[in-house]
């Protein structure tokens, strides 16, 4: 017996397997549950899937940055050690055991890490992995970060536990466990943990580390700094790296953190620099640039300024590079901020990339004040 396919049989066999398929959907036959793992094919279709479009979407990445840079690897470590190793693990870190059991379960990186290039490693870092459980970054828009993160899984399997502690919790290192999550200890004293995990990229000094990787915030005004971490936390001001412990804190801890690194004695960084760039910076910082409706910088930052507003930062000897990275995201509409950041990022557009490196340049070389 012959039988002849027409459209509408074709149609009729179409509809019915649409229909049993959601019927057997509706029965919740289907088994959704963790335990037992994909069938050995699914497996390997679905990492195939999700290979091939990571490769793809990523021709699509610029060229990365110095991932050798040692500010950038702290930066990264500081942020894998919360937000990355209780899933991936960590030189001498297994990962929880917890996670082993998700469907899929993520990479173990303490034992070994997948060949991806820089650009695929950032692509899945920014913008996750559907339906396995990997986030996106928390502000696609800070690819900075992204970078930051890339460049410290690049470095991951040529790190010693010890190369990795010192970087993921850098002075904290001799007071927090092995293995244990940076944020916890010292449950009786409900800012302590908050400090801590504050204390290993910014140290308690609140001086930094690691060259300009962490911005000084010692001596700044506790008004700037807890309207600045209430920013983070809110998401206001954008950062996929301080929103998620400034979110988890609690008012109280950061009215406490805020007081504790405003009472820090402020002490510059000061770096080479060219004189005739200095003076370059000088004359934006005190006279503007009128020609380009740029005010004089000191018109908020300077001393008289800080003093009727003591919400607004003091420049003076912070790092030149931490100055620029902050414009530069200005720049490209990333960085946001508290209730003047339109204001900041409206002076900003209208500098050149010489007249950003000049200014930079010449607040990190201004003595405190």
């Amino acid at each position: 017996m012959t039988i002849r396919l027409t459209w509408r049989r074709i149609g009729i066999a179409v509809a019915a397997l649409i229909l049993g398929g959601l019927l057997f959907a509706w029965s919740g036959l289907f088994y959704i549950g963790a335990t037992g793992g994909h069938w050995g094919v699914t497996n390997w279709f679905l990492h195939w899937v999700m290979q091939n479009s990571v490769r793809t979407y990523a021709l699509q990445v610029e060229a990365p940055p110095d991932l050798g840079d040692p500010a950038l690897l702290a930066r990264g470590a500081g942020h894998y050690a919360t937000g990355c190793a209780p899933c991936h693990g960590a030189p001498g870190e297994k990962q929880n055991p917890v996670v082993a059991h998700s469907l899929p379960a993520p990479p173990d990186f303490s034992e070994r890490l997948d060949d991806w290039s820089p650009q695929q490693f950032f692509q899945i870092v920014q913008h996750g992995v559907r339906y396995s459980g990997m986030p996106a970054w928390p502000k696609p828009e800070r690819r900075d970060e992204v970078w930051s993160l890339v460049a410290l899984l690049e470095a991951l399997p040529s790190l010693s536990p010890g190369e990795y502690r010192r970087l993921a919790h850098g002075e904290e290192a001799a007071r927090s466990a092995p293995g244990g999550s940076a944020a916890l200890g010292g449950l009786s004293d409900p800012a302590g943990p908050v400090l801590a995990d504050c204390a290993r990229c910014h140290n308690r000094d609140g001086l930094g580390r690691d060259g300009d990787a962490f911005p000084i915030i010692a001596g700044q005004s506790e008004a700037y700094l807890l309207d600045t971490l209430r920013a983070f936390a809110d998401g206001r001001r954008h950062s996929g790296i301080m929103q998620p412990p400034a979110a988890r804190a609690g008012d109280e801890a950061l009215r406490a953190v805020a007081a504790h690194y405003a009472a820090q004695p402020r002490a510059p960084a000061p770096a080479p620099a060219d004189p005739e760039l200095l003076a370059q910076g000088e004359r934006i910082a005190r006279e503007g640039i009128p020609a380009q409706q740029v005010p004089a910088c000191l018109s908020c930052h300077g001393d008289d300024a800080l003093r009727r507003n003591p919400s607004w930062p003091r420049l003076d000897g912070q790092h030149a590079g931490y100055l620029r990275r902050q414009l530069e995201a200005w720049q490209a509409g990333a960085r946001g901020g508290g209730s003047r950041h339109i204001l900041m990022q409206t002076v900003a557009d209208r500098l050149t990339p010489d007249q950003v490196g000049a200014v930079s340049a010449w607040f990190a070389a201004r003595g405190v004040r």
